[in-house]
């Protein structure tokens, strides 16, 4: 049954074009219910952002950078190196006493500040730590031109040699990466050791000063340069060590992070002996190169700079400094020196394109540095690939699976018939693996509800696992596991056994093992597992673990091969579709740090990143007068090996792959090169996120260059992998001919015809549910464009696009009510209703009490450091409106108080980036009236997940446990209720959570509402970009409330001609302040979300 109001509205005068609406009967709009989530939810939620802390800032000066001033004076008539160099460092030295003043004025305003670098080569500025309003004084400055945050940045690693076939490329054209200058910016370089060509000694890194260069240990015929910005101490957020860097000549690693990057991306090599390789490289076989303790790096004669940014653990904001340093590692104002490729395996999760360090990024490209950067290792979550990753010049990698696994291994002693070394993986925790050589028997628990050890072992367990090895059990499924490692090593550590063994029903772990320091433990895979269960039974099995034979056993699983890794990262939209490529990262064997000759075997992004690099090195030598945008593009272009989700499985979309995975050879060998014209840089084609209201087309332009000496056809193709139904892509009609030495231009166009064709599909290799609940996704249509030569491999470019249809849904401006306080707000325009289940879309809309309307924000600039936005990223945290809403009357009325909703409407001036991950709405909450917050309800993720959540906390209990979890919008992912891509947003909260009793009489509550995020003003003294407050609502008597048809009035569909009954308590307006209604229409396009419909003033 539908249920009709008929309400007279008075034609009363409005403002000159706006329509009255006339006397008519309108069904009321349909009400969506809440939807509330498991109570084993409270511990996965990811914590809010913190808003405290001291400022660390980039101040970017008036003043022209040096490598600027450079090329201007070496381009002119008469020009020359020395000329431009000797004004380069006029420039450079005028940036530094700017600095010096800024420096000294901040520290009269500021005595605790700290001045921590200035860059003059790519970008002129300085960074500086300390109190915020001193830090915002310097913007009126004349010499200072902005002020920006620094984003904290964090760590994100022999048969890929032969994956990539670069062994191929060594082999057919000799080149190895001679004169190719490769920049490592991470923990330091080891380079003592044996790949490095060092002594290959734990003696010789041990003997190093670590904070002096001293004559025959750096630099050295390998890493040739280098400097330490940060000191062994440094910890950007102070939590493990200092946040300020103690800057030094020796870049000597302090982690194992950088060697084993710099290893894969130039190392020379380390022999089964331990020797350092010398021999003929285009000579060596995989067999050969199986046979070496770690294999050659794939550009093995490249030269190699260590940069360190990081200290010994903790975070880091030196990548300006360092990246600035890439240009004229001398000093001495000629660029000429400038590093070739730079690689950065680090990044931050959610980190967004306009990040600031992107802008040294771009200046390098333009100067003809390739930074090649990790994608992140956040898995397959929405917009988590990582900046400056983001940055569109930038060429980010993913990481894929080769089939070389080099395993720990543990050797069976008895009974002879299994005698073996049987693979598997030591627990990350332990730290005494040099010393570890034990032989123990091996036992079971016998308590039956034991078996896995996760509950401390009876007095009959304990007496048998004492002094040996206690096997328990372990179940590979996240979901049904009763416990981690941890807790397992600590119980059978407790009961006195000597390690721990641990069986796996797969041979591809999911993850590593953490365990205990105290105490050795080893998993072994379902191959190693299945020959020793007769033996384990029979009470005869005994095994011995040793240090010594970690990352020992090679083994070979060609069913993985072209794989992702796990971890690897989902990239970003726009404004350039990545990652990039794909590279193998997932056990990698490199160098150990301080360990002479050992191997080291670890996974990431960061393992994945230095193939690429030496992959753009070997071009760059190939190829010297490449730009880096054209390198980029050979090492995209012929990435033509697709990754699979699993052997003969579905294609994986550019949005984790990127073009593919990298093709050493067909990179070094192509003559021609594919990329967009319209976004220089970026090389894929990116439509972004595209609203679609009507019939539309988009095009961009590919532009196809000819290297070559003679006229090249190619055929030209669209690879679909991702679809959505309506929408296609169009290329132009080929064949088409390149002339020699020239280029043309291909034509990709976007079309979608019928914009109620378009329906919600989901990628099919994303997983639809996460903590068995519905996810949220973005729908796109991707591929590759293909453009195939007549002979010899075919190019791909990218191509990403993720329409979406818009509503186009209207309200009145006004609204009068009758004498009963009722009054009808009709919904009028262009709805969405199309598709089923998960794949529809349905326009929504909640209506509000609005309370609060905040102007814009201006953009941070000179003198404009607080209560600013600092990137378009900002823009999304800058409040425009705040709306209440409550259900408790409703709630109460149908007999089920226990169901009365609270929720806050939130509306922003420019669309979040990613909410719950780099922007965080929160509400404060006083409900006992004594000025202070007691309950805080903020938006965050169920960790690791694109499960939107609305986290409630009680700030006056220890450690502020979560007191209701409620899904953003109300709605879980198989409804779409517009949670990318928008700037409003409604966060329910259940008012039993609060200590409200929906049946009482009244309870006012005070409110304040803001948005912190990553992106915060450099003037600000905390993380927060804006905030409204204190506000003051009575949620169980709303002044205005909005009801439809259902039980719940959070959120309705919207759909034209139908309409929802608006209630008026007149008595309780002027406490609330009441400002009229705050319409949120959640489908309709950026820019129209947000309405407001006034009221009469009595």
């Amino acid at each position: 049954m539908i249920a009709t109001v008929t309400l007279v509205l008075a034609a009363s005068a409005s403002t000159a074009g706006t329509a009255i609406s006339k006397p008519r009967d309108l069904p009321l709009a349909k009400s969506l219910p809440v939807r509330e989530l498991p109570a084993a939810t409270a511990d996965k939620v990811s914590p809010r952002l913190s808003t405290t802390g001291p400022a660390t800032a980039f101040v970017e000066l008036d003043r022209r950078p040096a490598v600027d001033v450079y090329n201007e004076q070496s381009s002119r008539p008469g020009g020359g190196r020395e000329p431009a160099a000797e004004a380069a460092r006029v420039a450079s030295a005028d940036i530094t006493r700017t600095a010096e003043s800024l420096t000294t004025a901040l520290r009269e305003r500021d005595a605790n500040s700290e001045f921590l670098f200035t860059t003059s080569n790519a970008v002129a500025g300085l960074v500086v730590r300390g109190e915020s309003s001193a830090i915002r004084d310097l913007a009126a400055r004349p010499e200072v031109q902005s002020i920006r945050p620094v984003l904290a940045k964090t760590r994100t690693n022999a048969s890929a040699v032969q994956v990539t076939r670069t062994l191929n490329a060594w082999r057919n054209t000799g080149r190895l990466g001679d004169k190719v200058r490769i920049g490592v910016i991470d923990d330091g370089v080891d380079y003592t050791h044996a790949t490095f060509g060092g002594p290959g000694t734990p003696e010789a890194y041990a003997a190093v000063d670590r904070t002096k260069v001293e004559p025959g240990f750096f630099p050295t015929a390998k890493v040739v340069g280098g400097y330490d910005f940060a000191g062994d101490q440094y910890d950007q957020s102070g939590t493990s060590g200092s946040p300020t860097p103690t800057p030094d000549p020796n870049p000597i690693a302090c982690g194992d992070h950088g060697t084993h990057v710099a290893g894969t991306a130039a190392g020379l090599g380390v022999n089964a002996d331990g020797s350092t390789f010398h021999g003929d490289y285009t000579k060596l076989t995989p067999q050969a190169v199986d046979e070496m303790r770690i294999g050659p790096g794939t550009a093995p004669k490249a030269s190699l700079y260590a940069i360190k940014i990081f200290g010994c653990s903790g975070s880091t904001g030196l990548i300006s400094k360092a990246l600035d340093w890439t240009l004229d590692p001398n000093g001495d104002g000629d660029f000429t020196d400038h590093l070739d490729v730079v690689n950065m395996s680090l990044g931050s999760d959610f980190g967004a394109p306009d990040d600031p360090d992107s802008l040294f990024v771009r200046k390098l490209a333009r100067n003809d540095v390739l930074s090649v950067i990790a994608g992140g290792n956040g898995g397959d979550i929405y917009d988590i690939g990582g900046a400056p990753g983001t940055t569109p010049e930038a060429l980010t990698v993913a990481s894929t699976r080769d089939p070389f696994v080099l395993r720990d291994a543990v050797d069976v002693t008895a009974p002879s018939d299994v005698v073996t070394s049987s693979g598997g993986q030591y627990g990350t925790a332990y730290t005494h693996y040099d010393s570890l050589d034990l032989t123990k028997p091996v036992v079971t628990l016998a308590d039956e509800s034991n078996k896995d050890g996760c509950t401390p072992f009876g007095e009959q367990d304990k007496a048998a696992v004492a002094g040996k090895f206690a096997w328990l059990e372990w179940d590979d499924v996240d979901k049904s596991r009763r416990c981690g490692s941890a807790i397992r090593s600590l119980n059978a550590k407790n009961a006195g056994a000597a390690g721990v063994l641990m069986p796996s029903d797969t041979d591809q772990f999911a993850a590593g093992i953490g365990g205990i320091d105290g105490l050795p433990i080893f998993q072994l895979t379902a191959t190693a597992t299945k020959p020793l269960l007769p033996a384990l039974r029979a009470g005869t099995l005994t095994m011995r673990m040793q240090g010594a034979k970690r990352g020992s056993l090679k083994t070979k699983s060609p069913e993985i091969n072209d794989t992702p890794s796990r971890f690897t990262s989902r990239g970003v939209r726009g404004p350039a579709v990545k990652p990039d490529v794909a590279a193998p990262g997932d056990t990698i064997a490199s160098a150990l740090t301080g360990s002479g000759n050992q191997i080291l075997v670890i996974s990431g992004t960061s393992m994945a990143t230095p193939h690429v690099a030496g992959v753009a090195a070997l071009v760059h030598q190939a190829h010297p007068d490449w730009t880096p945008e054209e390198i980029k593009a050979a090492v995209m272009n012929t990435a033509g090996d697709d990754v699979h989700t699993a052997a003969q499985g579905m294609t994986l979309a550019p949005q984790r792959t990127g073009a593919g995975r990298v093709n050493t050879q067909s990179a070094m060998d192509t003559q021609a090169l594919a990329m967009v014209a319209e976004s220089p840089g970026s090389v894929s084609v990116s439509f972004g996120t595209v609203e679609v209201l009507n019939r539309m087309s988009l095009s961009r332009t590919v532009k196809l260059v000819n290297k070559g000496d003679a006229a090249a056809e190619f055929a030209v193709a669209y690879q679909e992998v991702t679809r959505i139904p309506g929408v296609r892509y169009e290329v132009s009609r080929g064949p088409v001919t390149v002339p020699a030495r020239g280029s043309v231009a291909v034509t990709v166009t976007l079309r979608v015809d019928d914009p109620r064709a378009l329906r919600r599909t989901i990628d099919p290799t994303v997983a639809p549910e996460q903590e068995a609940l519905a996810r949220q996704f973005v729908a796109d249509a991707s591929g590759r464009l293909v453009l195939t030569p007549r002979s010899g491999p075919a190019l791909r470019v990218p191509v990403y696009a993720a329409p979406r249809p818009v509503a186009r849904i209207s309200t009145e401006p006004k609204i009068d009510f009758d004498d009963r306080d009722r009054a009808l707000l009709p919904l009028w325009g262009k709805e969405l209703d199309q598709g089923k289940g998960r794949e529809a879309y349905r326009s929504l809309v909640s209506v509000l009490e609005l309370q609060s309307t905040s102007p814009q924000l201006p953009s941070c600039r000179r003198n404009v450091t607080k209560g600013c936005t600092v990137n378009d990223t900002a823009k999304g945290g800058d409040i425009r409106y705040v709306g209440v809403a409550s259900t408790a009357p409703h709630a109460v009325e149908r007999g089920k108080p226990e169901k009365a909703m609270l929720a806050f409407g939130i509306a922003t001036w420019g669309n979040w980036y990613n909410l719950g991950s780099n922007m965080f709405p929160y509400v404060d909450i006083d409900t006992n009236g004594d000025g202070k917050a007691d309950f805080e309800s903020f938006v965050t993720k169920l960790t690791g997940t694109d499960v939107w959540v609305v986290n409630t906390v009680d700030l006056a209990k220890p450690r502020h446990p979560s007191v209701a979890r409620i899904p953003l919008n109300g709605l879980l992912g198989d409804v779409d209720s517009g949670v990318f891509d928008t700037n409003v947003a409604l966060l329910p909260v259940p008012l039993k959570a609060l200590g409200i009793n929906p049946a009482a009489g009244s309870a006012r509550i005070s409110y304040s509402v803001g948005v912190a995020g990553y992106y915060s003003a450099p003037g600000e003294d905390s993380s927060l970009i804006d905030s409204v407050g204190w506000m003051s609502f009575d949620p169980l008597r709303p002044a205005l409330r909005a009801t439809g048809q259902g039980e719940d009035a959070l959120m309705f569909t919207a759909k034209a001609g139908t309409a929802l009954s608006v209630r008026r308590d007149r008595s309780v307006m002027a406490a609330d302040r009441t400002a009229g209604l705050l319409v949120l229409n959640h489908h309709n396009a950026t820019g129209d979300r947000a309405a407001v419909v006034r009221i009469p003033a009595s």
